[in-house]
């Protein structure tokens, strides 16, 4: 997949070092995991591998990195909910990537290629409450909240985005509306 910035591209084995990094700064796993934090160095190598070994067909794990330079800002992801429902739409970016509108140009490709491609009737987003940033790029997208969740052993904010809603905004913005 690509934006005007930037690429999403499947997972290599040459990724790990900067999942492992990724995954094991504490600003980054500030609100990511059940519950949230940076997990021993061993997990988080052993998570990264599985990552990037999985298959998911057309959902899964995507690396984000820049179109013109190919910096690497983070991943995104389409997964399955843990009770095997909806789809998850997800995301963390690199301490340096935040701030700069890459969360929300990474959810936009991934949401497009759910509705686009995967012709999925509606996504859902979790993100826990004190997490800002993820709800206000969540809001830009359409997404609406679906009250309280458990997820994974832990409480979070559940939002719900429709495929026909989407759609339908989407053709507005072909016409002149701002976008996302």
């Amino acid at each position: 997949m690509e934006t005007a910035r930037l690429r999403l591209r499947r997972l290599r084995r040459a990724d790990e070092a900067a999942l492992i990094a990724l995954d094991s700064d504490p600003a980054v796993m500030r609100f990511v995991g059940s519950p949230p934090g940076v997990r021993a160095h061993d997990e988080t190598v052993e998570r990264v591998r599985q990552r990037v070994e999985a298959d998911h067909g057309q959902g899964g794990w995507w690396v984000v990195e820049g179109r013109i330079d190919d910096t690497f800002h983070g991943v995104g992801l389409l997964l399955p909910m843990p009770d095997g429902g909806d789809v998850e739409v997800g995301y963390r970016l690199a301490r340096r990537s935040w701030g700069q509108g890459i969360a929300t140009e990474t959810a936009l490709a991934l949401v497009d290629h759910a509705f686009s491609r995967l012709t999925l009737p509606r996504v859902v987003a979790v993100v826990y409450a004190e997490n800002l940033p993820s709800r206000h790029v969540l809001a830009k997208l359409g997404f609406t909240p679906d009250g309280l969740r458990e997820y994974k052993g832990t409480r979070v904010l559940h939002f719900v985005l429709d495929g026909d809603a989407w759609h339908k905004r989407r053709r507005v913005d072909k016409h002149g509306d701002a976008s996302p």
